[in-house]
């Protein structure tokens, strides 16, 4: 299969381009598809520099677009400049929207020069997705979606411009929609979203096994958060919950936090001001193959997300046995349906954005440690139904797009 992925330049793989080694520290759902497609697929990406949107940070400020070629990646790499490349007198919302249209004629020329069978955007790329099955209807096009945020969820009822764009484009004749299921209520979304006749998967991201799961508690206990540093991801509603423990337990607890964002200086600031900072260890971003050390190593995950709660930092939580605490579900966003259907009674659940409940969550497991150990053993039991390998998932998309092509 020849196939095309578009996506956009997420911050957790310009390490990798710039060092010219596939190293990426993040979006495993991407990174994973792209390694499984490599093995048999003749794979080409073009990755779109989007740089805007008030939770994504890009250090990527080339001003061309550039060829490049990963000593340990079997891919033709392309990535496409963002607004650097026009000059920095316009404005940045004109230069934006200049962007996405030389974006746009840049992977059309590259189409008709590669000739993919499949074209497979991210829904970053949904806009550009649109026009491309107008000038392309032959060529089968796939959208992927990796869960529903805030501007997603916005677009179906505001009246805004750039929201009716980024609705009526969902609306195209796509060959198929792959969404993650990561909590979001993504299930209830597409039938708001997409058109009756468009074929849409649903798939729940797996995990890399951890072989080293920890049974015994540490002598000081060791709490885990991990992801980005945005405000969706709830970090000061964790920081001033673990702060508050802090101030009414004797128990010596360490904290770790693994993520970089816009609110790094803020949350780093609040911990200083406290007069804690010691019991905090930030992180920031790491390579991603990393992060399952400090989750076979903690003794306590918390996840304080506000968009949904099967992400991947949480699967691999789960997999890891971890004892775990996470918000109640959302019923009236259908956020987390599906996330209580999988995990029951089998995680402590506590007031979304609410640190006074979180922490006296946490003072709950601190107070009672066979508590700890208890969840543990529920999340162990809970995890044979759903959980699987990257590879077993991988697989299944694949066989999705495999059967696109062979029709």
């Amino acid at each position: 299969m020849k196939l095309l992925l578009v996506t956009r330049l997420y911050s957790g793989f310009e390490l990798s381009l710039k060092n010219l080694i596939w190293n990426p520290e993040g979006v495993p759902t991407v990174y994973n598809l792209i390694n499984g497609l490599t093995q048999k697929h003749d794979i080409s990406i073009i990755f779109t520099a989007k740089d805007s949107g008030a939770t994504y940070t890009s250090n990527w400020i080339e001003k061309k677009d550039k060829n490049i070629n990963l000593k340990n990646l079997n891919a033709k790499i392309r990535v496409l400049s963002g607004i650097y490349y026009f000059p920095t007198i316009l404005p940045r919302k004109v230069a934006m929207i200049l962007r996405d249209i030389r974006q746009l004629f840049c992977i059309i020329f590259y189409i008709k020069k590669y000739k993919p069978q499949l074209i497979y955007c991210d829904s970053a790329n949904v806009v550009i997705a649109y026009f491309l099955k107008r000038f392309f209807p032959k060529i089968p096009l796939v959208v992927r979606v990796l869960g529903v945020c805030s501007f997603w969820r916005s677009i179906l009822n505001s009246k805004r411009l750039v929201h009716k764009i980024y609705k009526f484009a969902f609306k195209a004749n796509f060959s198929a929609v792959i969404g993650t299921q990561d909590g979001s209520g993504i299930e209830y979304w597409f039938n708001e979203s997409l058109k009756n006749n468009v074929p849409r998967y649903v798939l729940l991201n797996g995990v890399k096994k951890n072989c080293n799961i920890k049974k015994k508690l540490n002598k000081n206990i060791k709490i885990l958060f991990v992801g980005r540093l945005e405000t969706y991801k709830g970090i000061l509603v964790f920081i001033k919950a673990l702060i508050k423990v802090l101030k009414n337990t004797k128990k010596k607890i360490i904290i770790t936090i693994i993520g970089d964002g816009t609110l790094y200086e803020e949350a780093f600031n609040l911990c200083k001001s406290s007069g804690y900072i010691k019991s905090f260890n930030f992180l920031k971003s790491i390579p991603h193959k990393n992060v399952l050390t400090h989750h076979s190593e903690s003794d306590i995950y918390v996840s304080s997300n506000t968009d949904g709660n099967l992400i991947n930092t949480n699967l691999e939580a789960i997999s890891s046995n971890a004892c775990m605490v996470i918000p109640k579900p959302q019923k009236n966003k259908k956020i987390d349906i599906k996330t209580y259907e999988l995990l029951q009674n089998s995680v402590l659940y506590y007031k979304l954005n609410n640190s006074n409940d979180l922490a006296d969550k946490i003072m709950f497991l601190l107070n009672s440690l066979d508590n700890i150990i208890s969840y543990k053993k529920k999340i162990g039991k809970a995890k044979v139904s759903f959980i699987r390998t990257w590879n077993e998932r991988v697989k299944e998309e694949i066989k999705i797009l495999e059967n696109l092509v062979n029709k």
